[in-house]
């Protein structure tokens, strides 16, 4: 041994070698298990974000705020129809926009568009909202309850209380009616617009979706005291409003090429019918309006009758397939009863 020079000893050494080693193997053993607990927790976590993305993209309840939306056109008028503030339905669509990572609508001076996207999504959530109507359909062993406002077109506004209601409270009796008379193709708007649930409307060839629920002939009709062959000019009554008949009316007119003149017009079916009735006019008139006793068919040489008006029920996505059906029935078996001019039904 040198001088100056001091050595350990070797137990000393041999017992620091030692614990060198055992806290060594301690911190590699603390980053495995660190290492695999932060493995196991990004797993967990992307599968419970994979199962809340699952969950919140079936939330109903906004995709039936979007399927309003969508609808109207409008946030405030969505809004409305859902009984919610515009503030609560424009964060909904928020919330939606950011689960399914799209744009869904475009917002401008006009109103509300969709994109494409959205389109896609209103196809599936229509479909979503009728399969949940429908399942709790089948569960429930209930009668049929509920509000639904019903539009009308005006002309049948006193048929439909006096014949359809009848029916309606007798067949569905926790029914709750709301009637708004209007034309047909003004309830086709309101409609549209989530303003109503299921509206009874004139079948146009530009609607093919509706569902027919009676027909009935257009006939020329005229008083039986008048004699149209001696009148250089045929007095007509003209329904003065936007309607299909006004317009069948007009272009039967015109096609007949015969010499005529306007003496009546009006907004209302029945004034025009006493019109013809009093023998002060001619018109086009639903069969259901006909009274033989005090008109008559305008010869086929003059007008012709071959016309036919399909009444057709239409009717807003959210109401599920059964309870249509059952409306549906209902209105049906009321048409024929007012057709055999039954007072009760």
């Amino acid at each position: 041994m040198k001088a100056g020079t001091a050595q350990l000893p070797i137990t000393i050494k041999k017992t620091y070698t030692s614990t060198k080693r055992i806290i060594v193997n301690l911190q590699f053993r603390i980053y495995e298990l660190n290492r695999k607990y932060l493995i196991y927790k990004a797993e967990e976590i992307a599968e419970m974000d994979k199962r809340l993305k699952i969950d919140l993209l079936l939330d109903l309840e906004l995709l039936r705020t979007f399927v309003m939306v969508a609808k109207t056109g409008e946030l405030k008028k969505a809004a409305e129809a859902i009984f919610r503030s515009q503030a609560a339905v424009s964060m909904q669509m928020k919330r939606l926009e950011e689960l399914v990572g799209c744009t869904l609508m475009e917002r401008s001076n006009r109103g509300i568009q969709l994109t494409d996207a959205g389109e896609t999504l209103l196809g599936y959530s229509e479909q979503f909202l009728k399969l949940n109507n429908a399942t709790f359909s089948a569960l429930n062993e209930r009668d049929l309850s509920g509000q639904f406002n019903f539009g009308v077109p005006t002309d049948y506004a006193q048929d439909f209380l006096n014949y359809f209601m009848p029916v309606l409270t007798r067949e569905i009796p926790n029914l709750e009616a709301r009637i708004v008379c209007d034309r047909s193709r003004n309830l086709r708007e309101k409609l549209e617009a989530g303003e109503l649930d299921i509206a009874i409307v004139a079948g146009e060839a530009d609607y093919t979706d509706d569902l027919l629920l009676w027909s009935e002939r257009l006939i020329w009709s005229a008083s039986t005291h008048i004699n149209l062959k001696e009148l250089k000019e045929v007095p007509v009554a003209i329904y003065d409003d936007n309607c299909i008949v006004s317009d069948l009316c007009i272009s039967g007119l015109k096609k007949a090429n015969i010499s005529y003149r306007q003496v009546f017009s009006s907004s209302i079916l029945e004034n025009v019918a006493t019109a013809v009735h009093s023998g002060f006019a001619i018109s086009l008139l639903p069969e259901s309006m006909f009274d033989a006793c005090k008109i008559q068919e305008v010869s086929s040489s003059i007008l012709k009758s071959n016309l036919v008006l399909n009444m057709n029920m239409i009717n807003s996505p959210m109401i599920d397939e059964p309870i249509l059906t059952k409306i549906a029935e209902c209105l049906r078996l009321a048409s024929t009863s007012q057709r055999l001019g039954k007072t009760s039904v």
